[in-house]
């Protein structure tokens, strides 16, 4: 496994993980204000895993993976939520 996949598959497990427990435990009328939360703490997360890296070769790119990777499983939570909630 590269590093990039290695160091972006613990948020992206997070993200899977957190958009189950809203759908489970949030009433779908509200799963719209709590997806911005959860892809701030995506991105809280993304940059304390990469800065407590030693190495910085590739930050960047790794980053990138990673924010983008949590961006897209937050946009099918949305499509999934839309379709749930009925917009």
């Amino acid at each position: 496994m590269t590093r990039t996949v290695a160091t972006a598959l613990p948020v992206w497990l997070a993200v899977i993980a957190a958009v189950v427990i809203v759908g489970l435990t949030v009433p779908a009328s509200e799963w719209w204000a709590v997806l911005p939360a959860i892809a701030g703490g995506a991105m809280i997360m993304t940059f304390v895993i990469q800065v407590s890296l030693q190495s910085k070769d590739g930050l960047v790119m790794r980053m990138l993976v990673t924010v983008t990777g949590a961006f897209v499983l937050l946009a099918i939570a949305s499509v999934v939520t839309a379709l749930v909630a009925g917009f």
